[in-house]
């Protein structure tokens, strides 16, 4: 059988940034039952086109290059509009081929996925391993009886399925390494460097990798590719996680397994797969996607005792993503990594303010966390690497402040995303009507009338989705905005002065706008009155005339 594994171009005009891990593991299944198997790259072949989308006929020789069995395409939820327009271009070339897909951008919501791109055979949900491997065995039995292969939403004679959910997958050491020989690696090593840090940047042959699946946290603005329990109670509960959580248990009780908001494979299976890089590729650097490594510290510990055991702390210097929780317990650990060779840690510390970190984010950080982070990190000789997101749902003027004082205290430069509702999400769940109803005015003028057909209402819904997910391809543009108390306008104006620490624009938008409406949103603490700059100027001119007057 022949196997082709398409990896969509994921940011256009960057530079080729994560090996296609998904597509380097199936490849390896597919080998190692004696099967022929491709992988057609084009985030990282589009460089050798100007950095954009590959061109149609080079896409189209590519394709066309064998008789292909079984086709796979898969990629994250900012990657919608350019999955479906390759799953449709694909079809026509192969109109009787089976095409699966998978990943983010159609674990969530598969049942609208295979409404809104009926090119697709089926969607897996979750991790695809078992399953992919049970669907080439089923072709290649030509059997063909996808629905009784669990974890997959199916399409049989125009009728939609869901086929009976599987388990996460319970040890991870069990996942074989993916094949990096069919990667462009070439393409890759030419855009090793990456500003994370002295040594990223001046990488040569620089590699990424991903061991942990899902994430300990409970952020409302995250999710995991299906990977966590938390994404299957959303997934089989369509966002009712109550609902979704009795479906999860019935699937560990068949299957004797308990799955886990978050799973990481041994350190020992993590860092031999970074000897296999360095010993076979040379790299000289790794990126470690891992969602979250810090927060399971005793593994980090383990992971940092072996990486040094074996010698490579001094030759494949990493970097990776933490939490300021995690390192505020245990700042130690942030010391007992740099000795490791990690130069370079990555936090989502989303806001400053305590009351949106408590009541929006969810994450169980506080204020205090995040500057026990940043010292930890200082104190060690690194540079403190953050993310921030404005318009969070009941984020205020106040709250803003709260987050540019902090980098202001901390001489911290940031450009903050704009709080987006990503399909799998918590807030979108939450909010889908909200959502929707941006992206089509009639489902916003009709949510109270009853006399609209539901099925033309359905509809309508499937086609503002459809519009809403062509948008979500980079996070720090608008799309939909779930904020309560300000306008898309509103947030980028404040992004603007955020970015630049100009708290006197930000506190005089707020009067003018607190005058003309009278929004509680915009009222300024007295807290603020330091950054006022009308409070300032008259205090200047009370001071000098004091002084003209003695």
């Amino acid at each position: 059988m022949k196997v082709l594994l398409i990896q969509p171009e994921v940011r256009l005009d960057d530079k080729p940034f994560d090996f296609p891990f998904w597509a380097g593991i199936f490849a390896s299944i597919v080998e190692k039952k004696g099967g022929q198997v491709a992988i057609l790259d084009l985030n990282a072949i589009r460089m050798n086109y100007g950095g954009d989308f590959v061109p149609t006929d080079v896409l189209r020789d590519e394709i066309l290059s064998e008789d292909w069995d079984l086709i796979g395409i898969g990629g994250l939820t900012t990657m919608y509009r350019r999955i479906k327009q390759l799953i449709q271009f694909t079809r026509k070339l192969f109109p009787d081929t089976t095409i699966i897909s998978g990943g983010g951008w159609s674990t969530y919501n598969p049942d609208e996925i295979l409404q809104l791109v009926p090119e697709v055979d089926m969607v897996c949900i979750g991790e695809g391993e078992e399953t992919f491997s049970e669907i080439y065995d089923e072709l290649h039995r030509g059997t063909k009886r996808f629905d009784k292969i669990k974890g997959l939403c199916v399409k049989q004679f125009d009728e939609i399925k869901y086929t009976e959910p599987r388990a996460l997958i319970p040890d991870l050491d069990t996942v074989p390494y993916p094949n990096y020989d069919l990667f462009e690696l070439d393409i890759y090593f030419r855009y090793s460097s990456y500003p994370t840090s002295r040594e990223a940047f001046l990488s040569k042959r620089r590699a990424s990798a991903v061991w942990e699946r899902g994430c300990p946290r409970g952020c409302t603005f995250c999710s995991h590719n299906g990977m966590s329990r938390i994404d299957l109670q959303n997934i089989y509960g369509s966002g009712d996680r109550k609902k979704g959580e009795i479906i999860v248990r019935d699937t560990d009780k068949k299957n004797d397994t308990f799955q886990l908001p978050a799973r990481w494979p041994s350190p020992r299976y993590a860092v031999d797969n970074v000897k296999l890089l360095k010993e076979k590729y040379d790299i000289d650097f790794l990126t470690v996607l891992d969602e979250n490594m810090t927060s399971n510290l005793k593994w980090t510990k383990e992971f940092c005792e072996l990486y040094v055991s074996e010698g490579l702390n001094e030759s494949v210097k990493w970097g990776t993503l933490g939490d300021a929780p995690s390192v505020a317990v245990k700042p130690e650990i942030v010391k007992i990594m740099k000795d490791a060779g990690c130069s370079y840690i990555s936090f989502g510390f989303e806001s400053a303010s305590d009351k949106v970190l408590a009541q929006d984010i969810q994450k169980g950080q506080t204020r205090m966390h995040l500057q026990k982070t940043v010292d930890a990190i200082k104190k060690v000789g690194l540079r403190p690497l953050a993310t921030f997101m404005i318009g969070n749902e009941h984020e205020d003027i106040n709250d803003l402040l709260e987050t540019v004082d902090f980098w202001i205290k901390n001489n911290i430069e940031v450009d903050p995303f704009i709080c987006t509702p990503y399909v799998g999400s918590p807030i979108f769940y939450n909010n889908k009507d909200v959502v929707l109803e941006q992206y089509d005015e009639r489902l916003r003028l009709t949510k109270d009338d009853l006399s609209i057909d539901q099925k033309i209402r359905k509809q309508w819904q499937l086609e503002a989705l459809d519009k809403f997910m062509k948008e979500c391809g980079d996070a720090t543009l608008y799309t939909a905005t779930i904020s309560k108390n300000f306008t898309i306008p509103e947030l980028i104006a404040l992004k603007r002065f955020m970015y630049k620490h100009d708290t006197g624009r930000m506190i005089k938008m707020a009067h003018q706008r607190f005058e003309e409406t009278g929004l509680f949103q915009w009222k300024v603490n007295e807290k603020w009155v330091k950054y006022d700059p009308t409070a300032i100027a008259k205090d200047e001119l009370s001071q000098k005339v004091r002084l003209t007057t003695n």
